[in-house]
């Protein structure tokens, strides 16, 4: 095994070196530190003389040796003669022979006494193979050793960038442990669910990251999540899964009012979840998202489930976390000493850290030099980016990236839709679209080969690629934004420069420009481009009408067209168009994906009163919509429809007594559909942690049976014949279960405080090494 020690910043190998001599030498030494760098990072001292031993930890590791050994004579060695010591211990990180020790003993006599006293990179691996236990308290040198990266890079998704080894150790290298990890360990343990909520750039993805990486290296495997349903169908019962859903709400930008079942499956779902030993949920959320599905879910408000209990929130860092986080930047950073010097001199990192837009996002984006503006001052830049955070992608947008990044950024915003990623594919054909358009009415000026070059020049600082390999042999490439924030930026973008939304709707190539990015109804929830006068609006008709022929003429696009044009215009409008469509719609055999959006339709038109002006009734529509369901989660949809729209429950209630064969119609279409999926319903609900014996397991089946009936018992139809007779391989299900049940459960570590803080501000000084009046520069 080996170990990384580029993960570590210079106080985090002084840490690891003071463990490591303690443990060899049973000597308890003192960090000390004043000012710059004066030859002592580590000292034990006696009565006779304060300067005992004294060890110095250079962190040299790419160095190589001569540049180390020119670094020991001109400047270690007249440090060492002041400090006059009477033993001294040399640590680094540079790798060493035993010839390489000889030379440097002869450098620093007579006060290195032996080679012994002289640790280069071998040493230190040696010893800590030995010493698992060390290794495990230093948590970024073990989460970034040899074997637990390549446990992390085997159970993660292949080709997304996160899971590029390079990408890793750049995460590790900036993670600061701290109070919201241990709490977030703490709550995945106990309850293998989280959810990580705080503001846009606080952290969230950072420390769901870690905790998916600390996962992995348990031997869990990663399975993204971009909606609920998709989770469902990757749930392998008996297999150790982490479900990580990053952005929850915001990604999707999930209506719950509309999205009919989304919330009551999220909550089973993570029901689902806590009951089983080998699977994880981690979802991060924006504070204000969540607020908005507590207000709007009724599913999740009143849920079992106390999202209090599974919540840690970002929001309170101290002032020590800023300070190591800001400090981690600075350290790992590619910029030049003259503009890491700024942070330290007159102790300006006070400054960033009692900011009170301070922000780890935004140090991320000042650390990066290809962000600077060479003609304005760093400092200033600092605090501006602080003061206006939307300066961190206004500046890259508009200035560093060609006119066709732009184009294809603002194409992937456009068609995002509902879902977390775009295929590459897709996106092409609507970035080609659009280019076409420019080329014929701004005479816009094309290369050969535009799209791959701008993916290349956009790739890893706006956008991210997977190619993902499948079991059944075919391959799947994506993109998505690299930060959740770009796309804010861009929803603020286009909310000021309409017209450029309008170029992006004149070219469309499907419906989600027009179906999920703007309206004509303000909602404070929904992040949608407002249009409000009446000039805007008639203009977005024309455009849409103009743009139909392109966008699809099959049943999903039929209902498209009827959705987006009850959604974003007047009734007396569109009426003959809509009624026109609706008509000579088909709609037996409703899939999944165009459910909510059919069932979104018919309550608009059944509130508005409009049924009379079509040529089908309501007792039409409803035994269409209850015919041949494939999956429970339409079931359980058409279910809450009737429940909570009196006109279609009255009329299966009256049927029961006037009209028994429509009654039967619509009994069958249900019975017909819990015979397509009775067997995965049961299996999706099943609490496997309960199970020990047989008995238990068919309590449980019972249990989910009885959640069955009740589905049924909604729409006010008897109980499907399927629900109670449909038999089960119990034998082969409990084994799997008791199998499932006697591994021992994993806990994953948190790194714990050694000491508590007695004074943060002095500790962010010694930091920064600034503990006097009078210190100034880098330390490194």
């Amino acid at each position: 095994m080996s170990y990384d020690f580029a993960s570590l910043n210079d106080k985090d190998l002084e840490a690891l070196v003071h463990d490591v001599l303690l443990r060899k030498l049973s000597v308890d030494f003192q960090s000390f530190k004043m000012g710059i760098d004066k030859g002592i990072d580590l000292r034990y001292a006696t009565n006779s003389n304060e300067n005992e031993i004294i060890v110095q930890v250079k962190h040299l590791e790419h160095s190589g040796f001569n540049k180390f050994k020119s670094v020991l004579k001109i400047t270690e060695m007249n440090k060492v003669v002041k400090l006059n010591p009477k033993r001294y211990i040399l640590v680094t990180t540079v790798g060493l022979n035993p010839q390489n020790k000889e030379d440097i003993k002869s450098i620093l006599s007579p006060y290195v006494i032996s080679t012994n006293d002289i640790l280069g990179k071998d040493d230190l691996i040696s010893f800590l193979r030995n010493n698992n236990d060390i290794v495990e308290t230093h948590f970024k040198l073990w989460l970034s050793s040899t074997h637990i990266l390549k446990r992390i890079l085997n159970n993660g998704v292949k080709g997304r960038s996160e899971f590029i080894e390079k990408n890793i150790r750049s995460r590790i290298k900036l993670f600061v442990p701290s109070k919201t990890h241990e709490r977030a360990v703490e709550m995945l343990n106990k309850y293998h669910f989280l959810m990580i909520t705080g503001a846009p750039g606080i952290g969230k993805t950072t420390l769901a990251s870690i905790l998916t990486y600390q996962l992995l290296a348990d031997g869990f495997e990663l399975v993204y999540v971009r909606e609920i349903r998709e989770a469902e169908d990757l749930f392998l019962n008996g297999k150790k899964q982490v479900f990580y859903f990053d952005d929850f709400l915001g990604t999707i930008t999930l209506d719950l009012k509309s999205s009919r079942n989304a919330d009551t499956a999220i909550v089973q779902f993570i029901e689902r979840i806590k009951d089983d030993r080998q699977k994880r949920l981690l979802l991060t959320c924006r504070t204000t998202l969540l607020n908005q599905a507590k207000e709007e879910s009724e599913s999740i408000l009143n849920s079992k489930i106390d999202l209090s209990k599974h919540e840690v929130t970002i929001e309170d860092y101290s002032d020590l976390d800023k300070a190591r986080i800001l400090y981690n930047h600075i350290y790992f950073s590619e910029l030049d000493k003259k503009h890491k010097a700024v942070f330290f001199n007159n102790r300006f990192y006070w400054k960033v850290i009692k900011h009170k837009f301070y922000n780890p996002r935004i140090i991320e984006f000042f650390t990066d030099p290809e962000r600077l503006q060479p003609n304005i001052e760093f400092s200033k830049q600092v605090i501006d980016f602080l003061h206006d955070p939307s300066k961190i992608w206004e500046k890259a947008f508009h200035i560093q990236i060609s006119p066709s990044a732009r184009i294809l950024l603002l194409t992937l915003y456009s068609i995002r839709g509902g879902i977390y990623a775009i295929s590459e594919a897709k996106l092409k054909e609507a970035f080609n679209a659009r280019l076409e358009y420019e080329v014929k009415t701004n005479n816009y000026h094309v290369q050969s080969d535009t799209f791959n070059k701008v993916i290349r020049e956009l790739l890893g600082s706006f956008i991210i690629r997977t190619h993902t390999r499948h079991e059944n042999y075919y391959s799947t490439v994506d993109i998505t934004f690299l930060n959740p924030s770009l796309e804010d930026f861009l929803f603020s973008y286009l909310s000021n420069n309409i017209d450029e939304y309008f170029s992006i709707l004149k070219s469309a190539t499907s419906f989600e420009p027009f179906k999920r990015h703007i309206t004509t109804k303000h909602n404070k929830y929904i992040k949608n481009i407002y249009v409000s006068d009446s000039a805007t609006i008639l203009r977005l008709y024309a455009v849409f009408i103009e743009r139909l022929p392109f966008l699809g003429n099959d049943k999903t696009s039929k209902i498209n067209t009827v959705l987006i044009l009850i959604r974003l215009f007047k009734w007396e409008d569109i009426s003959e168009k809509v009624v026109s469509l609706m008509n000579a719609l088909a709609l037996d055999n409703i899939g999944w994906k165009d459910y909510d959006d059919v069932i979104e339709i018919i309550e608009y038109i059944t509130n508005h009163d409009y049924f009379e002006q079509f040529t089908f009734s309501k007792e039409d529509i409803l035994t269409k919509l209850s015919y041949k369901m494939e999956y429970h989660f339409q079931i359980q949809t058409f279910s809450k429809f009737i429940s909570e729209n009196d006109a279609f429950k009255n009329i299966i209630t009256n049927s029961k007594i006037h009209n028994i064969e429509y009654y039967k119609s619509i009994q069958n279409n249900i019975d017909d559909s819990w015979e397509l999926c009775i067997e995965f319903y049961i299996k999706q609900n099943i609490k496997s942690i309960r199970i020990t014996s047989e008995q238990d397991l068919l309590t449980e089946v019972s249990n989910c049976r009885v959640q069955a009936q009740q589905i049924n018992a909604l729409i006010n139809i008897d109980v499907s014949p399927i629900i109670n007779d449909h038999i089960y391989d119990y034998e082969n299900l409990l084994k799997k279960i008791k199998s499932t049940n006697a591994d021992q459960e994993s806990q994953i570590i948190s790194v714990k405080s050694k000491s508590k803080i007695q004074n943060e501000p002095l500790e962010v000084n010694r930091l920064f090494n600034n503990e006097s009046e009078e210190s100034d520069g880098l330390p490194f």
